[in-house]
């Protein structure tokens, strides 16, 4: 790929029977799968450039080097979060053939059975766990673990269905380089009596894991949409285009038509990495794969969007659906970090240049070491009280006054018996969440000494955010606010999962990692033992999981919906949305897995002609 020049428009056709919009972890699915038809021809234009080739992506222990570099990154900043103390937030968002999957930490998370299931409940044939299960295996292989590994991370219970011939590689990496906090995350739950039930992937398990990450089993490097689904061999496919440094400003539509009374989308405007502006049709469908945070903007900038905020930018309203743009979600992640026990370190000794060479050394001479691997591992509990003891859900929203909190299929969701309303995840270095605005300063290793962190994140928040224009300039970022924690639940949820991570962390093997009266970098330095307490951790510690979705959501239009079961834009022939904006309700975990088999079964659709 390092010789072909992606971002040429030297013999660009002036028109393709699918325009894609997002060259990332949604589009270049899509494309990928359409094109296997030769009889049928693909565009696709990323904003960023074609990086295949860079260690900074290749190495996916680099990638919090990438965040708000905007060679790599959107660098878009929230608005102040009134419920976290007026904080602004780092939103990252991939710039870069892969999109956010080249950039993200490259755990492997799979949602819940639950999750999925509610979607349909929302009105959405299809997509439920039943029919969404096999597109999981699809978009990846899977690779064993070592013998060696199986032993030290417990891991006896990988024996579901995982990929056996996708695109993308899953893997624990290489044998050596994990830090000893890995190989005791496991067991410190099993001491809690909290061992995992049953393999993640089945979409139903409750309990720790040691998750496989976005890793190629030998050359170790991260794979992702970019290297998968665009490989060599896919990229000379003669009826497939990628085009990057192609700035989209704008989609074409035709006048409506006297059968449907509905504009057809016919194609986009874009500018050419020299500056030349571009025009480009499509003879069946123009696709959104943009993301949730451009996606929505590109509808409002194009006339598709509430009337009143469009007229406030000049911008003439081709179909009023105020919808857009709205239902914003994300994870938040609280994280508390503590000194690890001399002598050992942590992965803060990656701000020694000295160690970043020698552990560089490792991993290009023998892909071996630390940047080999993926160290991070996971949780997913219902709620718990201090002694682990589960809370009735129901008694909890009742003694809240939320019996009644809406929407309703939430509600019930997170009552049922065995939901898991947290996600525990460990991080064997130190995090900085405070203020919020820099991931520099988040991942930037910055206070002296060596520590480690576990997190804590809300899996279904009740609050809901907004992405908007702000001007009618393309190159204008849009006004992002998550408005985290508006929701008063999210808050006493939160709280109460952030409450158990000092016992997590004083749980044997864990604790004999952490310095006995070590440094805190969370709460002022104080341990965090009441519920008011743990009210501010969230407040002050609350950072971006970087899982933004649901901004064009897929829901009738008259409960918020952009998008109909089909992925098709309400009101428009033509044009559709295959990317995390359709998300009617954010996921279990990590999305980056959903996402991935949301747009193969995506592909699926459009190839059926639905």
């Amino acid at each position: 790929m390092a010789n072909v020049d992606t971002a040429s428009t030297t013999g660009l056709a002036t028109e393709y029977d699918y325009v894609v919009v997002g060259g990332g972890t949604s589009g270049l699915v899509v494309a990928s799968r359409l094109t296997e038809d030769e009889d049928v021809r693909v565009l696709v234009l990323e904003a960023g450039a074609n990086r295949l080739a860079d260690p900074k992506i290749s190495i996916q222990g680099l990638a919090a080097s990438l965040y708000f570099d905007p060679d790599y990154d959107w660098c878009i900043t929230t608005e102040p979060q009134v419920g976290l103390n007026n904080r602004r937030l780092a939103q990252p968002l991939g710039k870069t053939l892969g999109g956010s999957s080249a950039i993200n930490l490259g755990m492997v998370i799979y949602p819940s059975k639950s999750g999925f299931d509610t979607w349909e409940k929302l009105g959405n044939t299809g997509w439920g766990w039943e029919m969404m299960e096999s597109y999981f295996r699809k978009f990846h292989t899977f690779t064993e673990p070592q013998q060696k590994l199986k032993k030290e991370f417990m891991l006896d219970y990988l024996n579901g269905a995982h990929g056996t011939d996708g695109p993308v590689q899953i893997s624990y990496g290489s044998e050596e380089g994990f830090p000893p906090f890995t190989q005791a995350w496991p067991r410190a739950w099993s001491t809690l009596c909290k061992p995992i039930d049953g393999d993640p992937i089945a979409g139903t398990s409750i309990g720790a894991f040691n998750n496989a990450a976005t890793l190629h089993p030998v050359t170790r490097e991260r794979s992702h949409a970019g290297n998968a689904y665009f490989s060599e061999k896919i990229a000379q496919r003669p009826n497939l285009r990628v085009v990057t440094e192609a700035f989209v400003e704008k989609i074409l539509f035709s006048p409506k038509s006297s059968d449907t009374n509905k504009r057809r989308a016919t194609g986009v405007t874009f500018i050419t990495k020299d500056g030349q502006t571009r025009k480009v049709t499509a003879s069946r469908e123009v696709i959104l794969a943009a993301g949730a945070v451009k996606t929505p903007q590109l509808l409002e900038l194009s006339g598709i969007g509430g009337k009143d905020m469009l007229a406030k930018h000049g911008i003439d309203c081709l179909l009023d659906n105020p919808n857009v743009g709205e239902n914003l979600q994300d994870h938040g992640f609280v994280p508390f970090s503590w000194e690890v026990a001399d002598p050992m370190t942590s992965g803060d000794q990656m701000r020694n240049p000295n160690v970043v060479e020698a552990l560089m050394g490792a991993y290009q001479g023998a892909k071996a070491g630390p940047l080999s691997v993926n160290a991070l591992a996971s949780a997913f509990f219902p709620l718990q009280d201090e002694n682990l003891a589960p809370i009735p859900v129901s008694q909890l929203l009742s003694e809240l006054g939320q019996a009644d909190v809406e929407p309703r299929v939430l509600r019930e969701q997170i009552c049922a018996p065995g939901d898991c309303s947290a996600q525990f995840t460990l991080a064997p270095f130190q995090l900085n969440p405070f203020p919020g605005d820099s991931p520099s300063q988040v991942f930037g290793l910055g206070t002296e000494g060596f520590y480690a962190s576990i997190v804590a994140v809300l899996n279904h928040p009740f609050s809901r955010g907004s992405v908007h224009i702000q001007s009618a300039d393309p190159r204008s970022p849009p006004i992002v606010d998550p408005r985290a924690m508006s929701h008063p639940l999210d808050l006493e949820l939160h709280a109460r999962h952030a409450l158990l991570l000092e016992k997590i962390r004083d749980t044997s093997p864990l604790r004999e990692l952490f310095k006995e009266g070590g440094r805190r970098l969370h709460n002022g330095g104080q341990r965090v033992e009441t519920i008011d307490q743990a009210k501010e951790a969230v407040k002050n510690g609350y950072t971006p999981h970087y899982h933004v979705c649901g901004t064009a959501a897929m829901l009738p239009m008259e409960s918020g919906g952009v998008v109909d079961s089909r992925l098709r834009v309400y009101g428009i022939d033509g044009l559709r949305i295959v990317d995390a904006s359709i998300f009617p309700l954010i996921p279990r975990g990590n999305i980056q897995s959903s996402v991935y088999a949301v747009a193969e079964k995506a592909a699926d659709i459009i190839r059926a002609g639905e």
